[in-house]
């Protein structure tokens, strides 16, 4: 069910033709021209996300309450439902767009794609698995090696373990030993090179455990054999592999260490080592991480076995800790695929914002103390960069304004729009952040906060429209789709032709 809301908002280039004064010569035909604009908000009965949309309009939308996801249009008519696994923090269920398919990886175990235009079904990949195994399909996320949840011709599909060892009697998926990564082919959901274990002495953190490099080309992955501490390099265009010891490097961390990840960046050799160091004697050591730089050569040798095995420690292996700004999160990109890098940091007197654009250096920049409430969390706000002519905007809740661009490249602040919430006497707090996403075709944000979806020119911050929204509205965007959830219901924006 929806309801449509009043305005629409008109975005693009007023076409002028046949403008002649002269009777001997007739104006010219003007040709049919098409202006992306914002449509008129649509009422959706349901607490909705946008998962993705196929870039011309249809998107799959999350329904938290009726545990399902649904294919809807530029009106907010729904085509078609399937049942899907929603949990209240905003994760459960992610999706891609390949030409006619919409694929679904719901935590199930399984992988599904479907008709954009009817809901049936295309291929359906299941990971190997059986109630006694050490790594359960439910456990598997997925990315992409893609920029964007739109999928390219040559972009896969990658499935690898986020969860921990179940038990100690649990067995191996096969004799490869524990299923560790695998890569679909989206046109076909057939594997396009063998899947990858570990050994069953191997052990993973939990968490997201394979972090691809911003060119897209790599995937790192962190784990441990035994006593020893193991970065694996993954090459995502055939599945060839290095795995590196890094246990004699790690003496930097010699207090003991909770867990440990490993971020790729733009330079092949230099990584991010994120880690929580234990301290038995202060119960808070563990709720503070640490960076340090990781040096990794390159050109050591690859392996096409289906199971990572590591080789001798290379004794150009080494880590440096460090406090220079660096960003050690997952990259977002922006529609043109610039990628781009954000953190809230808390320090003893401050919070800072930390970025980058994928390289292993970065920047501080002043932030509010919301901003701790706002990134960094699994279901937190949405954030994506978007694009401002050759540059990539990361936009946050400001210090002296209510939104602020920053250069994810530098730091610098681009443009500032509108005033700092004020915190309400009776509670203390102010409106939540809940979030921001993009509209390329029109050059626009969205934000929400303070109460209000409000709409800016992405290059310059100047307010296009504003809406009323929920104290605790969340907001969530694909290409062409943008939604606002709030208590019970949602507000939805599509860009359409006309």
């Amino acid at each position: 069910m929806k309801r449509l809301g009043a305005m629409v908002i008109a975005v693009g280039l007023l076409v002028l033709s046949g403008c002649n004064s002269s009777s001997e010569e007739p104006a010219a035909t003007p040709s049919p021209t098409t202006t992306p604009t914002l449509a008129k908000p649509v009422e959706l009965d349901y607490l909705a996300s946008v998962l993705v949309d196929d870039g011309v309009g249809r998107a799959l939308v999350s329904d938290w309450t009726g545990q399902k996801v649904r294919v809807i249009d530029s009106t907010g008519d729904e085509l078609w439902s399937a049942d899907a696994f929603i949990n209240d923090e905003g994760g459960g269920t992610e999706a891609y767009s390949a030409g006619d398919t919409v694929i679904v990886h719901d935590y199930s175990g399984t992988t599904t794609a479907y008709s954009w235009s009817d809901g049936s079904e295309v291929w359906s990949f299941e990971i190997p698995d059986s109630p006694s195994n050490c790594h359960l399909g439910e456990g598997f996320a997925s990315q992409t090696t893609g920029t964007s949840p739109i999928l390219g011709d040559d972009d896969l599909i990658i499935l690898s373990y986020s969860g921990m060892l179940e038990d100690e009697g649990c067995d191996p998926t096969s004799e490869a030993g524990n299923a560790m990564v695998f890569a679909l082919d989206p046109a076909t959901g057939k594997e396009a090179w063998p899947g990858l274990s570990i050994g069953t002495d191997g052990e993973t953190f939990g968490g997201t455990a394979l972090h691809i490099s911003p060119d897209r080309m790599t995937g790192v992955l962190s784990w441990q054999e035994g006593s020893d501490s193991v970065v694996s390099r993954i090459s995502l265009e055939d599945g060839r592999h290095t795995s590196v010891p890094i246990t004699k490097a790690r003496a930097i961390d010699d207090t003991g260490v909770d867990h440990y990840d490993v971020y790729p960046t733009t330079e092949p050799a230099a990584l991010l080592y994120l880690y929580v160091s234990e301290d038995p004697d202060d119960p808070m050591s563990s709720a503070v991480s640490r960076i340090a730089k990781l040096s990794m050569p390159e050109g050591l040798e690859v392996s096409d076995a289906a199971t990572l095995t590591p080789i001798d420690e290379p004794g150009e292996v080494s880590l440096e800790d460090t406090f220079d700004p660096v960003c050690a999160s997952e990259l977002q990109f922006t529609s043109a695929g610039k990628p781009a890098c954000l953190q809230a940091q808390l320090f003893a007197s401050a919070v800072k914002y930390q970025g980058s654009n994928g390289s292993p250096n970065g920047w501080f920049a002043d932030a509010p103390e919301t901003a701790v409430d706002s990134f960094g969390f699994p279901g937190g706000p949405q954030s994506v960069p978007v694009d401002a002519g050759d540059r990539a905007l990361l936009i946050v809740p400001g210090v002296d304004s209510a939104v602020m661009a920053l250069d994810a490249a530098t730091g610098e602040t681009v443009w500032t729009a509108g005033r700092p919430a004020a915190s309400p006497p009776e509670s203390g707090m102010s409106p939540t952040w809940g979030g921001q996403g993009a509209l390329p075709d029109l050059g626009l944000v969205g934000v929400t906060d303070s109460k209000k979806t409000i709409f800016f020119e992405a290059d310059t911050g100047k307010l296009v429209d504003e809406h009323k929204a929920g104290d605790y509205a969340q907001l969530s965007s694909g290409h062409r789709f943008l939604v606002v959830a709030d208590e019970e219901t949602s507000t939805m924006w599509a860009v359409v032709d006309a």
